[in-house]
């Protein structure tokens, strides 16, 4: 009787423990994501993890998300959230413009996936106040090329069309400067 009871007694704990432990397999970011980015398959992985009712919000690992579009900024680590992508942007739209900074004009470990803010300050040789200009706001990084000892570091950036121009307008005549946003 006392056997009968143990084997009971294990497996009903055996089938508990079975049934609180439901981990699903859900998508996981690499690195850091910005809107704007095409996710290729080294941006995700898929991670095992508890959700109880909160599984449906976020991509299985099943979903086929390489080559969709990043619509929220997500940090390193954290599961995609379905609202997050998108299938259908107009991609047409988005044009990857580089732009070539002095090293001290950026943040230190800009890297791809950062959301930033560009900023221009007209060069002039006179001791006149000069007031910057915000050439874009929130775009997305989505190369930062190696830093040369040339002091120069090329910075490739996710710029809607009619960004481009407005933008390219201040490379001559003026400095620019990349601000992260947080």
């Amino acid at each position: 009787m006392g056997l009968a009871l143990f084997i009971i007694a294990l497996t009903a704990a055996s089938l508990i423990s079975k049934e609180a432990n439901r981990t699903v397999l859900v998508w996981a970011s690499t690195g850091e994501l910005a809107p704007g980015q095409i996710i290729a398959q080294s941006d995700v992985t898929p991670a095992s993890v508890l959700l109880a009712q909160s599984a449906k919000n976020y991509l299985s690992s099943s979903a086929q998300i390489v080559g969709t579009t990043v619509l929220t900024k997500i940090s390193a680590g954290d599961l995609i959230p379905v609202a997050a992508i998108a299938n259908e942007v107009d991609a047409s739209n988005q044009r990857l413009v580089p732009l070539a900074l002095e090293t001290s004009d950026l943040p230190i470990a800009l890297s791809r996936g950062d959301v930033i803010d560009i900023y221009a300050i007209a060069k002039t040789n006179t001791k006149e106040s000069i007031t910057p200009t915000m050439l874009v706001s929130a775009v997305s990084v989505e190369q930062v090329l190696e830093r040369s000892n040339s002091g120069v570091v090329s910075v490739l950036v996710i710029l809607d069309n009619d960004q481009v121009i407005s933008t390219l307008n201040y490379l001559s005549d003026s400095r620019l400067i990349i601000v992260r946003n947080r």
